[in-house]
This record gives C-alpha cells, structure tokens and sequence, in this order.
C-alpha cells in the first residue's frame, strides 16, 4: 500500500542527504601526522606520505559510495508513489552505506600492519551487507513497480553477482589484502556502469 505522498521526492532528499553525510565523514578519518611542532620539512613530507593507506582507502570509499549514489538514482527513478516497503527496505540500505567509513578507517590503519588480511575481509564482508540491501532495495522497487524491470535489467542481474563478489574478496583477503580492498570498490563501478547510459525516466506518476 503507497504511503500519502505526492512523490518519491522526499525518500531521496533524505537518502543525498544521508549520501552526503556518509562522503563528509570519510575525510574526517585521516589525520594529520603526530611529528612534533618542531619536526623538519622533510619530517612532515615524509609523514604525509606515509598516510597513502589512509588516501588509499578515502579515494575508494568515496567511489563505492558516489557509485551507490548514482545507482540508487537510478532505481529510485522507477518509483512514483513510495510503498512502507520501499522506505523499509531504503532504510537498510542507507543503514549499510552509512557504516563505511568505519571499515574504512580499520583498512587505512591496518593495510601495511600483520593484520591486513582481517581488515580488508572485513572491509569486504561490510560492503557484503551493502550489497545484500542494495538488491533488496532493486527487488523491492521491482515489486511496486514492475514496469521497471527494462531499465533495471543490467543492475538488477549484476546485484546478484555483487554478493559472491564480496564474498570472494573476503577469501582474497587472506592471500593479498590490497587486492581484495581495490577489487570491492571495482565491483561498485562494476554493478553500476552499465546503467550509465541509460536516461534516468522521468516519473509520470503523482
């Protein structure tokens, strides 16, 4: 049963909103080097570059979650009307995306340490839980709107992928750590580029 509104516009102002937060706070994880206010030049050029983890993983986070954004566009497009079950289903999803930058900053303060492999499998396994929402989220749209399956078709079939994706990250992990970090946020770029040449639909619905 649809909810009251006149639109799905104010489902997505909270969900930019909640994107734009969730991108905001990823840069608050790097912190400046603890040198000394007397250090040297060179000492401070040498701690900056010693936080290319910390770079590393803001670079990818914000790409997962600038990739999530545009494909939530584009599944948010196929709604009119927002059902309980849509709005329930967004929630989680956000919930999931909102929670990145903590296993970011688990990734950039352990990628060069021994306990590498546990933090980009769990980096892996907490996109996991973004993915499994983010295809809730396609199914759920689908359900109130099956008039979308067409332009949801490559997004809606990849989602489904994307789970054994992060689970095999998560196995990768174990033997190279970086790659395992590098090739979650490629199964974002992944999930969404095909929809990249699709118009986004205006809705006709109230």
């Amino acid at each position: 049963m649809a909810l009251p509104l006149s639109s799905a516009s104010r489902l997505e102002f909270f969900s930019d909103g909640v994107f734009a937060i969730v991108i905001t706070l990823l840069v608050l994880e790097i912190r400046a080097p603890q040198i000394g206010e007397h250090a040297r030049p060179a000492a401070l050029w040498a701690g900056l570059g010693a936080l290319w983890p910390s770079y590393l993983a803001y670079t990818l986070t914000f790409s997962t979650i600038l990739v999530a954004w545009i494909g939530h566009n584009l599944v948010m497009a196929q709604v009119g009307q927002v059902s309980l079950r849509v709005m329930l289903v967004n929630g989680l999803f956000l919930l999931n995306i909102s929670f990145l930058p903590f296993p970011t900053s688990v990734v950039a303060e352990y990628l060069r340490s021994e306990s590498a492999s546990a933090a980009a499998a769990f980096y892996a396994l907490a996109n996991l839980f973004a993915a499994l929402t983010h295809r809730g989220l396609v199914q759920a749209v689908l359900a109130e709107y099956p008039q979308g399956a067409a332009a949801l078709l490559d997004i809606r079939v990849k989602s489904a992928w994307s789970i054994p994706w992060c689970l095999a990250c998560a196995a990768l992990a174990l033997l190279s750590p970086l790659v395992s970090f590098v090739s979650v946020a490629a199964m974002w770029v992944w999930l969404a580029l095909p929809q990249f040449g699709h118009p986004v639909r205006e809705r006709t619905g109230p």
